[in-house]
């Protein structure tokens, strides 16, 4: 049956084969290397946000300053210019963007594709056809691109058709092996990487406990237990013109995302989401009770506002929470930090406490989740998914073991993190070589003299996490 995604995947493929026509930029020897970098940024998603900067940060580095010029495209500028600086340039688009993402690639030289979850239908089939629609653009233009610490899952099979025909001279570096197995069948190339957020840093420590304090009633003293919750259950987001028009009409914008995209909504969703917020505010109001605890809530993404506000109602005590909406990635990697548990439902809230060595048991429904807890050999301990029966019984036993054990907990989750450095080392030092050979000729800024030169700048905290390490295992 025809759908508004199928009409989405038309259109990126019919501007991506009239995109030759159009006056566009190519790079010339002598030539700054103008890189566009295509993500999901500027609506206050934490992961997706951060770790763009990071990318930026590393490919100034990596490739010298003076000899490229990077623009990030945006959903709202304000909303990103935490993160970006001059001469890093903002690229706002709409998110009906078909044509303004046109314009975007036509006046750089190369793009590369930034979003983690690149080539998958779980979250919004338009958010992959604009990735697809960037590499089908410049291809057509003979232009190079690369998916940067990227993921692919399960797709629809005309979304699959579409990202195999638009994204054959694109080249992956994956997070999980999981997503580069799906793309080597797909006949795409790549190899393994990891994610780029893991060397984002903190806010200072002092504005967060002055913050938890004043904003959720924090003692000092009490352990602090963080639930990074979400709405697991109105994914994927859908363009609807009929909603659009009903919801006009009954003045009733009820799950309502933007413009034309909606959540996916029903009775039995609804019934999951209960027991999903009810099952963790359950096991936290039991573990704070038996540990003198403090909880708050964690909204990793400004659409966690409400389930964030929820989770909060049903918590015994004094609580608060912190959301994207309002605070941004330092500030939110700053809480973070000084959490004792951390129950995650968000992949990033776990990626980003890893650097304090916060110990975490995942709620998930994302795969992520599942890989980075399995790379940890936490999987079988302190995973659930989201969806399952008894889920606070579940959960409070799982929390309570990783209580016992947090010591050891937190000694392995640090012990990952020198690992994922080299990772993306490794993808700053493939990168450099990748544009050499994309464009013969180039003059770069000189190449590192160690692998710690191929990341971004280190806090002094990760320098000591892998200079311990390298102590340990010489």
């Amino acid at each position: 049956m025809l759908s508004m995604d199928n009409a989405t995947a038309w259109i990126v493929e019919g501007i991506s084969q009239i995109s030759a026509l159009p006056k566009y930029k190519t790079w010339k020897p002598g030539e700054k290397l103008k890189i566009l970098l295509v993500g999901y940024n500027g609506k206050r998603n934490t992961g997706a946000d951060v770790r763009v900067a990071e990318m930026v940060k590393q490919f100034y580095r990596v490739l010298g300053k003076d000899h490229v010029e990077i623009g990030v495209i945006t959903l709202d500028e304000e909303l990103t210019k935490v993160y970006f600086n001059p001469p890093t340039k903002q690229i706002e688009i709409s998110s009906i963007y078909f044509k303004d993402t046109l314009d975007a690639c036509c006046d750089y030289h190369m793009a590369v594709l930034c979003e983690g979850s690149t080539l998958k239908s779980k979250f919004a089939n338009a958010l992959t056809f604009f990735f697809c629609e960037a590499a089908g653009i410049m291809k057509k233009q003979g232009k190079p691109s690369i998916a940067y610490g990227s993921e692919a899952g399960e797709m629809d099979e005309f979304v699959q058709k579409a990202a195999q025909k638009l994204c054959s001279e694109t080249y992956f570096i994956s997070r999980t092996q999981a997503s580069l197995d799906i793309i080597k069948r797909m006949g795409l190339k790549g190899h393994l990487g990891t994610d780029t957020a893991w060397t984002f840093p903190p806010a200072d420590r002092a504005w967060a406990e002055k913050e938890l304090r004043e904003k959720t009633g924090w003692d000092g003293k009490k352990p602090i237990v963080g639930a990074a919750v979400i709405n697991p259950f109105y994914w994927p987001v859908k363009p609807s013109l009929v909603k659009v028009a009903k919801s006009a009409l009954r003045r009733n914008w009820e799950m309502h995302y933007d413009k034309w995209y909606f959540f996916s909504w029903s009775p039995e969703r609804e019934k999951l989401y209960k027991a999903y917020i009810e099952g963790i505010a359950n096991a936290l109001n039991e573990f704070s009770r038996k540990h003198n605890a403090h909880v708050i809530a964690i909204g990793m993404e400004a659409l966690d506002y409400d389930a964030i506000g929820d989770f909060t109602k049903l918590i015994e005590g004094p609580t608060g929470f912190f959301s994207s909406r309002f605070y941004d990635g330092f500030q939110m990697t700053a809480i973070l930090h000084m959490l004792s548990v951390l129950v995650t439902s968000r992949y990033h809230a776990r990626v980003l406490s890893s650097s304090a060595g916060v110990p975490a048991i995942a709620v998930s429904m994302d795969e992520r989740l599942y890989n980075v807890f399995n790379e940890a050999g936490h999987l079988e301990d302190y995973y659930i998914s989201t969806d399952e029966p008894q889920l606070g019984d579940k959960l409070t036993d799982r929390i309570e073991k990783c209580w016992e054990n947090r010591e050891k907990v937190s000694k392995e989750v640090l012990e990952t993190v020198p690992g994922y450095f080299r990772k993306m080392s490794e993808m700053g030092s493939f990168f450099r070589e990748w544009v050499i050979k994309s464009f013969p000729g180039i003059e770069l800024g000189p190449e590192p003299s160690d692998w710690l030169g191929y990341l971004p700048e280190l806090s002094d905290d990760m320098i000591k996490i892998v200079e311990t390490y390298e102590k340990q295992h010489d």
